[in-house]
């Protein structure tokens, strides 16, 4: 089982016995034929593997469906493996740590002024809001904080893993923290 020109599936060695495959396994194999021969799927090595052990897998249900072992052409990497239908629930290979990617390195040193400019202006901006509130109309000043600290809390939250903006995530978070402190800190004292 190979993936042909023009994301197709190809059987080789199709003998003139060979019973046909069930229909679901025909359509089952054109998904993936689909999938396989697009050039912007399978670029990340987790995505790489799931269309590597789809395909083993249907060419195990092949195997099965034919009642003999049957090749298949990894279209990923090339390799060629004979599959029966015993192979097609193999567990998946664990990854070799040796050979995984690792993880790209934090750049603290840009991402701390970024985070460090951003927790200022959200400091200074929470401070003076709430000044020119509590000057207005009192002490509405904390609940208007603390919704608007409610509603930045799920943005915050997802910006928390997006590389660039995670930093101002964090210089946002922190800001705010820093301004209630001092406003609180103000309220309570002389």
């Amino acid at each position: 089982m190979r993936l042909a020109d023009g994301g197709e599936v190809e059987i080789g060695g199709r003998r003139p016995d060979d019973p046909e495959l069930p229909a679901d396994l025909v359509v089952a194999l054109r998904e993936w034929a689909e999938v396989a021969a697009r050039p912007d799927i399978a670029r990340e090595p987790d995505e790489q593997e799931l269309v590597s052990r789809r395909g083993r897998q249907l060419a195990g249900r092949c195997a099965e469906a034919l009642g003999r072992p049957v090749d298949f052409h990894d279209p990923i990497t090339g390799r060629v493996e004979i599959v029966s239908g015993r192979l097609a629930a193999r567990p998946a290979p664990v990854p070799d740590r040796r050979t995984a990617p690792r993880p790209e390195p934090v750049p603290w040193a840009t991402g701390l002024p970024i985070a460090a400019f951003f927790g200022v202006l959200a400091a200074t901006v929470v401070v003076v809001l709430s000044t020119a509130v509590d000057a207005a109309f009192g002490l509405l000043w904390i609940p208007a904080n603390v919704l608007i600290g409610a509603g930045l809390a799920p943005s915050l939250w997802l910006l928390r893993r997006v590389p660039l903006w995670r930093w101002v995530a964090l210089g946002v978070a922190v800001g705010v923290v820093v301004a209630w402190v001092c406003l609180l800190a103000n309220l309570l004292g002389p």
